[in-house]
């Protein structure tokens, strides 16, 4: 949509409202950096903030109100700032261009005038009182406060028990200068506030899910910001905290963990059950964080997610035993557990480290049969088995499973099983190798690739006969061998491309196509086929016009 002809696609009751708006002189300030962002404000029962953004072909791409308003894709505040940046367009008078650095011209202000300056702006804006009272205020509780102003931000974003995708950043506005003042305290060394700061967070937060449209992922950018928020604070000062301060942070931490909030959200609750392991150093810390990983496995049924739990749960285990009780401990603990892939993963790179290749032949072989059903899984147990072999230097077997992994359309495998042969012997291999692929109902990337790397331009060329439009992608390996034929094949393909198009938007595609076809055979070959074209469809005025606009 061009803001020339923005009225077009606006509710006309909404545009009233918004021309209206303009009229009476409500839009009170309209901004821009670069020509192409603009910020206004528009007086209203309060004062809004509405933003609009064009591309170069002053198309508008995005248009944003921080107002109530829901019921449509544009407000009437937007509508008065379109009308008033078209009016200022079409006028030739520029939107004031902010070009002053506002560091600088608030530091040659001296402390009076900028107190007067604050005072005022917090009467026109509400919001910034809130947001400078609860920076710089003297709250006695600031955990008491934070709570109320996300909460805040959160209920005055709500529109009918609902928060839709354009107003999820504003509600979440309180969890952010939240955390902005957490990560203060983490840089003031004081870690039980800013712990506490950032689990305040976590509850409205991830209760917001239920009703608002996160498309944008905002709710996820502040989960993971506040749980990160807390393990900074516990990493960073752990060992300035006394033996108090830590079972404090460790209590109240593990107690958000356990939330029923969390059910559903496991990802969240054993990254929080993480940050508990830090303090797992602690005996009495270790064996409750323990005792409340083996109630949550306990309580897990055999659902897919509900299995996936119990695997966080071994994980965290194994975290808490390689850290506390050494090597030998977690290596017993891996092969507890083997039939979970993560630690038969941990037990293959183990044995990869101690060259015990036979062991890793062993695990891949039996991961194999094991996890049958899961294609992946299978793929990385043979990826191991093929390193296996390597160390082993088994080389048939190398040989065998590349030759696998080449039929799974995995190309990488190809310059390995290459080098497996020796120069003399390799072009019967290939041979045997093209005349498989060949033989496949469908030839895969990796045919293609071949044929490429080992410029076998007949090949290629039959290919190109049987599937059309691949002539676009591989006519540069057929220009110095098979002129002549990769001319006649991309010639085949736009004339068939031109016979089944019948509309502008299709023409225009035709005529990519004979660009392209330009830069690669000449002027002259382009032009040839042009008039050709020109002449075969002379009944087709639109195809024509296009054609004459190739230069």
């Amino acid at each position: 949509m061009k803001l020339i002809d923005f009225e077009q696609a606006i509710d006309n009751r909404i545009l009233k409202r918004g021309l209206d708006y303009f009229h009476q002189g409500h839009v009170v300030s309209l901004e821009t950096k670069d020509k192409k962002k603009y910020k206004a404000r528009v007086d209203g029962s309060e004062v809004y903030r509405v933003e609009i953004s064009l591309n170069q072909n002053d198309e508008i791409e995005e248009s944003y109100c921080d107002c109530p308003y829901d019921l449509g894709e544009f407000c009437k505040h937007e509508a008065a700032v379109l009308f008033a940046l078209k009016n200022r367009k079409t006028s030739g008078e520029p939107a004031v261009v902010v070009e002053n650095d506002l560091k600088q011209v608030l530091a040659e202000q001296n402390k009076d005038e900028l107190v007067r300056i604050l005072l005022e702006i917090s009467d026109d804006y509400p919001d910034i009182e809130k947001r400078l009272l609860f920076k710089f205020g003297n709250n006695e509780d600031e955990i008491t406060a934070s709570k109320k102003l996300i909460r805040e931000y959160i209920n005055h974003a709500k529109r009918n028990g609902f928060i839709d995708w354009r107003h999820v950043d504003s509600a979440l506005q309180g969890a952010e200068m939240t955390l902005k003042k957490a990560q203060e305290k983490i840089e003031m060394g004081d870690s039980e506030t800013a712990v506490l700061l950032a689990l305040e967070v976590l509850s409205p937060v991830v209760k917001m899910i239920q009703y608002c449209d996160d498309s944008n992922g905002g709710v996820s950018f502040i989960m993971n910001w506040a749980i990160s928020t807390i393990e900074q604070a516990v990493t960073t000062n752990l060992e300035q905290l006394d033996e108090k301060e830590q079972k404090k942070l460790f209590e109240v931490i593990l107690k958000e963990a356990l939330k029923k909030q969390f059910d559903g959200w496991s990802d969240w609750r054993f990254e929080l059950l993480n940050v508990c392991a830090i303090f797992s150093h602690k005996k009495d810390l270790r064996k409750k964080l323990e005792k409340q990983l083996e109630m949550l496995e306990q309580k897990a049924g055999t659902s897919w997610g509900e299995e996936y739990e119990k695997k966080q749960v071994k994980l965290l285990q194994f975290e808490i035993i390689e850290k506390c009780d050494g090597t030998s401990a977690a290596e017993k603990f891996i092969y507890k557990n083997i039939k979970i892939s993560d630690f038969r993963e941990k037990a293959i790179i183990r044995s990869l480290e101690n060259n015990d290749y036979e062991k890793v032949l062993e695990l891949c072989i039996s991961g194999e049969e094991v996890d049958k059903s899961y294609r992946g899984l299978v793929h990385k147990w043979q990826e191991y088995r093929y390193q296996a072999y390597e160390g082993l230097d088994d080389v048939e077997n190398q040989r065998k499973l590349a030759y696998e992994f080449l039929f799974s359309n995995e190309y990488s495998y190809y310059m390995k099983l290459k080098e497996l042969y020796e120069l003399d012997k390799w072009p019967e291999v290939l041979g045997r190798l093209i005349e498989a692929f060949e033989r496949e109902r469908y030839q895969s990337t990796v045919y293609i690739e071949i044929l490429k790397e080992e410029k076998l331009t007949q090949q290629i060329i039959e290919y190109c006969k049987k599937h059309k439009s691949l002539i676009m992608d591989l006519y540069p390996y057929l220009m110095e061998s098979h002129f002549e034929e990769a001319n006649e094949l991309f010639i085949n393909y736009i004339e068939l491309s031109a016979e089944g198009t019948s509309d502008r938007r299709g023409y225009r595609n035709v005529c990519k196509l004979i660009k392209t076809y330009k830069k690669a055979f000449g002027t002259i070959h382009s032009h040839k086929l042009i008039g050709e074209l020109k002449q075969r469809y002379q009944k087709r005025p639109a195809f024509i016009d296009e054609l004459g606009k190739i230069r």
